[in-house]
């Protein structure tokens, strides 16, 4: 459960003092809105998902960032429950995050290369497992993917309390609701790695508190290979997509690459 992640929250006209800026879009699905922030670019598509609790300005840097810009039409999501996509109304299953995301997946550019942090890797997981025909690579940052290392803590313990749930902010109550089950919702993954075919790369800090650093030895044995790719970054811990987001910008752009139609 990321604590204050040092991601400005600003106004648009702050967060991107120079044009492009993003729109805001939505669509409705099972009785839901969904919102999100687009900026048109390049040939190709991404999508960014934050991790928990969090919203889409967890990527604004990634939406101002010039290459990634003359790469790719940029998507990043509010998800379920989360910024401005129902707040409160989280969905904890992943079947279910996947179904009500999987919109985001259409457009220009498609196939969408997913680029996911913390609880956003395996969602993003879970969408290149669904629908693989959609998803052409993916980019998981810090991932929560381990089963064995992603035990809810005594805080998680403590949040179920209907007093602490009742005096905590409500962002964390929400949160605790999809870390709670998350064990159960990674080992459903687990014999699902060894189906995907496209390109997928883990990056992930040696010195992350959140995310145990072993989720690096356990990407090696489920990523499929040969488009597995394992980046671990010593100095770096859960924050290193806004620490380093030069690294994580170079990865992005290498799965790009690496899905690139070929050119006749």
């Amino acid at each position: 459960m990321a604590k204050n992640p040092p991601y400005p929250r600003g106004p648009i006209d702050e967060l991107f003092p120079k044009p492009p800026r993003p729109v805001e879009h939505t669509y409705r699905i099972d009785d839901r809105t969904i919102h999100y922030w687009q900026v048109d670019g390049g040939p190709a598509r991404v999508v960014f998902l934050h991790g928990t609790p969090g919203d889409w300005k967890a990527w604004a840097h990634y939406l101002a960032d010039p290459e990634l810009q003359k790469r790719a039409t940029l998507i990043a999501v509010d998800r379920p429950g989360f910024g401005a996509s129902d707040p409160g109304k989280v969905a904890p299953l992943m079947a279910d995050q996947a179904r009500l995301l999987a919109p985001l997946l259409e457009g220009p550019g498609k196939p969408t290369v997913i680029v996911g942090h913390s609880l956003g890797g395996p969602i993003g997981a879970e969408l290149a497992m669904r629908y693989p025909q959609q998803v052409r690579g993916a980019v998981l940052v810090a991932p929560s993917i381990d089963p064995g290392t992603e035990q809810p803590r005594w805080y998680n313990e403590a949040m179920t309390l209907w007093l602490v749930r009742a005096i905590a902010p409500k962002e964390f109550a929400w949160s605790n609701d999809e870390i709670m089950v998350l064990v159960g919702e990674l080992e459903k993954q687990t014999p699902r790695w060894a189906s995907l075919k496209m390109p997928i790369t883990v990056v992930q800090g040696a010195k992350d508190e959140l995310v145990n650093p072993k989720t690096a030895a356990y990407a090696e044995k489920v990523l499929p290979k040969p488009n597995g790719k394992v980046v671990v970054v010593p100095d770096q811990g859960h924050f290193v997509l806004w620490d380093r987001p030069d690294l994580v910008t170079r990865e992005i752009i290498d799965v790009l690459d690496r899905t690139a139609p070929a050119t006749p």
